[in-house]
């Protein structure tokens, strides 16, 4: 907004903004933690908006933020000097309060931005209403419409649209779909199959991926998310239970097309690791152009909002992936907080950040414990078995859960090549199954799906069949007790 000259002094508090940012070089974590109470045009000095964009652009890109990686980045941009200079960017420190302090004066900060608008919308209002040709009622409904709009802004609810408007936005978005297919955000992993099934994720869109432990949701996660990123879309990976070296390994083994369990286990290695190194080298070559970020520390809920707002303000953002939500949702709770409820606040929020952000949100979770039938296979999931409230499959766009049959079966190598993804739930698209492989070498699922023997029972369903046919013949005697 420009700022218009008005003789009175504008709302300001540059104590408080002057603590975010030397708060924000005292304590990296506080410069993603800012973001989730303030922005860029919050603050009423021009060079403190520059050294704010800056701390989160270094933050964006995994960089510390100090004095001087911050004048550096600034110099480089040619905004050292309109950001006050080296000197004065030193000097913010003097003084700094602690970093606890930071969401009160963020407040302060928001709330001088928030009545500076007002002032200059009145200043608007009262030159249109002096010089303007507009009728009263024309003049009062403008104003009127921008002051709800402010107050949309401070996070109440959203202003109603009429269905003329709804349906006007729809028509643009099928008609621009239409004639500029590339132009709609879809997500794929890759796997005709399973794109095929799904028609991909797009904006807005909350998805969840569901399934056991070791049947593959990080893995499929991983495959969307490669897949998206050589699409030309820009992603967000908060992984707290893999390592960020962890999820770049079974990347390099792919591009390099070595198996995954070599790398793990050097001592396999005979005569071709120099082969080896060599392929590793190339594919690390290629990977490292990918724009994927990632965070694998300190991965709590009040992260994935804030350093979700930063990056899209920074860089651009189009999809986040949470690696999985008990394990975030637990991070943050106390010992008298309600993890279902914890669980519903996370969807919520999720499905906010979505639509507030216009990204495509993909978060993975685990069933509970399931029944017999369904653990081995003889029943398909449902999706009342997902862990936690019924808010995570009822706020989803869409719900899908993968299934190894290796792990059905008692890890029988018969089966260590058989995968189904299930699709419980789509919004205004299909449910159903699909039958899809797995590749033990290179860890990957593929879309040639395997079936060893069809209606053959394996050799772990053998043994239970005779098992139970056993007792059937031989049941237990019966102990009578006396009285």
């Amino acid at each position: 907004m420009s700022q218009t000259h008005i003789e009175a002094p504008l709302p300001q508090n540059l104590d408080a903004e002057r603590a975010i940012l030397g708060a924000g070089l005292l304590d990296n974590k506080a410069v993603w933690e800012a973001a989730s109470h303030v922005n860029r045009e919050d603050f009423f000095l021009e060079q403190h908006r520059l050294i704010f964009s800056a701390s989160q652009a270094l933050v964006a890109e995994g960089r510390p933020v100090d004095l001087v990686t911050l004048t550096d980045a600034l110099q480089k941009a040619g905004k050292l000097e309109l950001a006050g200079g080296a000197m004065y960017i030193a000097g913010i420190c003097d003084g700094v309060p602690k970093v606890t302090n930071l969401p009160h004066h963020a407040r302060i900060v928001r709330e001088a931005a928030r009545r500076r608008q007002v002032v200059h919308l009145c200043h608007k209002l009262h030159e249109a209403a002096m010089q303007s040709e507009e009728g009263a009622t024309e003049l009062v409904q403008t104003g009127a419409s921008e002051f709800l709009s402010l107050l949309s802004q401070d996070g109440a609810a959203a202003m109603p649209s009429t269905w003329s408007e709804s349906v006007t936005s729809a028509m643009n978005q099928v008609i621009e779909g239409l004639r500029f297919q590339g132009s709609v955000m879809r997500i794929f992993c890759g796997l005709p199959k399973i794109d095929e099934m799904t028609a991909g994720f797009r904006r807005k869109d909350v998805v969840l991926v569901v399934g056991q432990t070791s049947h593959g949701k990080s893995l499929l996660a991983g495959q969307y998310a490669v897949t998206a990123d050589d699409a030309g879309y820009k992603g967000l990976i908060f992984s707290a239970e893999m390592s960020k070296e962890a999820l770049a390994t079974r990347e390099l083994a792919h591009a390099a097309s070595v198996p995954l369990y070599l790398l793990r286990r050097p001592e396999l290695i005979k005569h071709s690791a120099d082969k080896i190194i060599c392929d590793l080298t190339h594919a690390a070559v290629r990977e490292a152009k990918r724009k994927l970020l990632v965070v694998d520390q300190d991965v709590t809920p009040k992260r994935i909002w804030s350093l979700s707002e930063m990056v899209k303000r920074v860089s651009g953002l189009d999809f986040v992936i949470v690696d999985y939500d008990q394990l975030v949702i637990r991070a943050s709770l106390t010992g008298r907080d309600d993890e279902f409820k914890a669980q519903a606040r996370f969807m919520a929020d999720a499905l906010a950040l979505a639509k507030r952000l216009d990204i495509c949100f993909i978060l993975l979770c685990q069933p509970h414990k399931l029944d017999d039938d369904v653990a081995r296979g003889k029943k398909p999931p449902r999706i009342e078995q997902i862990f936690g409230s019924s808010s995570a499959s009822n706020t989803a766009h869409h719900v899908l859960w993968i299934v190894r049959k290796f792990f059905q079966t008692g890890m029988d190598k018969e089966f260590e090549r058989v995968a189904k993804l299930y699709v419980l739930k789509a919004r205004n698209d299909k449910t159903g199954s699909v039958d899809i492989g797995f590749d033990p070498d290179s860890v990957l699922f593929t879309n040639e799906s395997y079936d060893p023997e069809p209606n053959v029972p394996s050799r772990a369903e053998k043994k239970r069949l005779e098992s139970d046919d056993n007792r059937s013949k031989n049941p237990p005697a019966r102990v009578s007790v006396s009285s």
